[in-house]
Parts: structure tokens; C-alpha cells; sequence
């Protein structure tokens, strides 16, 4: 037996989930990359006549910077000479300008060199006997300073951007059945639900705190499970090379009334006035 609470007021009931991408923690799908993975929990969250609206937050969050900066998102290379394209694909790492060049000239062979400003941080490439352009086709752009189809001046090509060696700005935390029309010019971010600052050293660890109190309103009807991905700004799954990441993921519910167990003594109270006495009969 239960009574009923009523108030002016909205009645604030919060239920607190604690996830992870570790792998007893739900279904991983994609291993090592730890960065999707489908949490099944029956009855998480159940609309009923007694609530008002539902926020949702996420409270808190710490994921691992042990992605690599170079990835196979983005270590393609392609140089066309001679009406010929060649793709060479970079070791994936954490790389400095230094060890790239190394790294280049080994892949591309001795007939190309790379050379870095000292004051400008742009890369100059050189071929010894043909000149050479670097296709749109690379993935590596980014990282090396250029974009879109870059052909050399004769034997000699200074990209146009400087070299880029920094890890990912920020990560992106989806999930299409809690997101709630996050927009952005620049982040395919329909299903995101939180974009975390990068604001760790390689190999440390970064940490999100929700101080600004930021929540958004839940829009289902009821929550069994859900997919988490973490990504870049492009949707591409980050490989996390076997270190978990951990969050909380928070439900404010706000409700007009509140069912709530009697008391013991209005509850003996109760049993024993829907009693049935039976009368003695004599012999």
C-alpha cells in the first residue's frame, strides 16, 4: 500500500549511471579501439503519467589521450610523377617534425628530400630528376601542411599551411537516442551528445567536469539500451589502443506526484481494519 505525494513544486528523482568502454561493461564493437559500445540496460528509464520532463546530462567524463596523432585516418600519401600515382602510407604514432622526416625519407626513397623552416614550420619537398605533385586523394594533409592537389615548381614544393604534430582537439561523445539537436558548423554532430576539450599531455588522461550544469531535455518515451561512440569531429571511431574510457551519464527526473510506501504503523493501521474478524461459534 502507497500514498500518494503531491506537490506545487516538481519532485526531483536523479538516477546516476556509471559507464565505461571496458569490455564488462557492455557490448564492445570495435576491440582495442575501445570507442563504440551498445550498454543494454532494461528499464533505464520508463515514461510514466506522474512525470513532468526528464533532463539529461553527463556529468562527468575521463578518457585516455592514448590515441596517435598519425592514424589510419590519416596516413595516406599519394604523389603523382609522371602521369603515375603512388600511395605510400605512414606507420601509424606519435610523430614530431623531426622523426617525420626521417620517416619520409625512408618511405619515399632517396630521390625525394624534406627539409622544415626554421621560422616558418613549413615543409619544402624536392625531387633529384622529375617533378611531382601531392594529390588531393592524401589523407595526411593536415598533418603535413597542405590541402587539395599541390603540384611542385619545377623540382621544389613549399606547402602552404604550416606542419601539424598536435592530437585531436577535442572528442566527440554520440549517442542518437540521448542527443538533442546539437548543431555546429563543423562537426557532423547530429548524435553528439558532449564534445570534450583535448586538455592533456600524450598519454595522460583528459578530465571533463560538468560545471556549467549543462543538460538536455530527454525526449523518449523509454530507454532500454543505447550505442556510446567516441569520435573526431569527422564521425571516424578513435582507436584508443586498449585503454578504457569512463563516464556518468545522469537523468533528472522531474515529477508531479510521488508514490511513497506508508509508514509501519499507518500500515498496521490499514491491514488491521480490512481485517475480517470471524465470529466463534459454540458447540
Amino acid at each position: 500500500m502507497t500514498e500518494i505525494i503531491r506537490t506545487e513544486q516538481s519532485i526531483i528523482d536523479i538516477k546516476q549511471y556509471h559507464l565505461s568502454t571496458r569490455g564488462d561493461a557492455g557490448n564492445v564493437l570495435n576491440g582495442d579501439y575501445k570507442s563504440q559500445i551498445v550498454f543494454s540496460l532494461p528499464d533505464a528509464i520508463v515514461v510514466d503519467d506522474s512525470i513532468d520532463y526528464i533532463y539529461f546530462s553527463v556529468p562527468y567524463v575521463v578518457i585516455p589521450n592514448s590515441f596517435y596523432v598519425i592514424n589510419y585516418t590519416n596516413n595516406k600519401l599519394f604523389v603523382e610523377q609522371s602521369a603515375v600515382t603512388t600511395l605510400y602510407e605512414f606507420p601509424v604514432g606519435n610523430y614530431t617534425s623531426q622523426t617525420f622526416m626521417t620517416v619520409f625519407k625512408t618511405l619515399l626513397g632517396a630521390s625525394f628530400n624534406i627539409t622544415l623552416g626554421v621560422n616558418s614550420n613549413v615543409f619544402t619537398i624536392t625531387h633529384t630528376t622529375t617533378t611531382f605533385s601531392l594529390t588531393s586523394a592524401s589523407t595526411i594533409d593536415a598533418v603535413m601542411g597542405f590541402s587539395g592537389t599541390t603540384a611542385a615548381t619545377g623540382l621544389s614544393l613549399t606547402l602552404s599551411r604550416v606542419c601539424n604534430f598536435l592530437p585531436l582537439p577535442r572528442i566527440n561523445l554520440r549517442c542518437p537516442d540521448l542527443a538533442n539537436s546539437f548543431i555546429s558548423a563543423s562537426i557532423d554532430g547530429s548524435d553528439v551528445i558532449l564534445s570534450v576539450p583535448n586538455n592533456a599531455k600524450l598519454n595522460g588522461q583528459i578530465v571533463y567536469n560538468n560545471t556549467s550544469n549543462m543538460k538536455t531535455l530527454f525526449k523518449l518515451t523509454n530507454l532500454n539500451s543505447f550505442q556510446v561512440s567516441l569520435t573526431d569531429d569527422d564521425g571516424n571511431p578513435i582507436n584508443f589502443n586498449g585503454i578504457s574510457s569512463f563516464f556518468t551519464f545522469q537523468f533528472e527526473i522531474h515529477r508531479r506526484t510521488l508514490a511513497k510506501p506508508l509508514p509501519f504503523n499507518k500500515l498496521v493501521s490499514f491491514i488491521n481494519s480490512n481485517s475480517i474478524i470471524e465470529p466463534e461459534i459454540n458447540q
